[in-house]
């Protein structure tokens, strides 16, 4: 099944992918309703790498395990604007996860997930899931991003 999600950013492409780039700000995004903690020696400070298994546990609300998930970025294309993640995990053996956007105009984007998911007989629930979790996901994204633009707005002011 696939799950698409879009809204409206108050940002710019440039500024999207500052913080998009950063493993970090998946954290904060999925927070508080999922968390990824890393496995083993991964590393989740640098900038997401191309190709590169990121082997993660996962948990709903930071303390009801659901496995193991992987994240491995296919493709990060800053010139249209789109990122592609094929991810696995105990529950959804596929969850192929798209980011695309594109300027509506000089401080806004159209942003959007689109996620494949073939989970056996649990696909619908989690693709209802994925409903729920990709509306606040951009909600947060919004909360970033307005932070953001806050404090270079605050540090421009100075």
């Amino acid at each position: 099944m696939i799950a698409r999600i879009s809204t409206i950013l108050n940002t710019t492409p440039d500024k999207l992918w500052q913080e998009i780039a950063k493993p970090q700000s998946l954290q904060y995004v999925a927070a508080p309703i999922l968390y990824f903690f890393p496995r083993g020696d991964t590393d989740l400070n640098p900038d997401w790498e191309i190709n590169r298994e990121y082997p993660l546990d996962l948990f709903f609300l930071k303390f009801i395990p659901l496995g193991a998930h992987t994240i491995i970025l296919k493709k990060i294309d800053p010139e249209k604007n789109e990122i592609l993640s094929n991810e696995k995990g105990k529950l959804a053996r596929i969850w192929n996860h798209t980011i695309q956007f594109r300027a509506i105009n000089d401080s806004q984007i159209e942003y959007s997930d689109t996620i494949e998911i073939r989970a056996g007989l649990l696909t619908p629930l989690i693709w209802l899931f994925s409903h729920f979790f990709y509306r606040h996901r951009q909600r947060r994204w919004k909360q970033l991003l307005s932070s953001k633009a806050k404090k270079e707005n605050k540090h421009g002011n100075d």
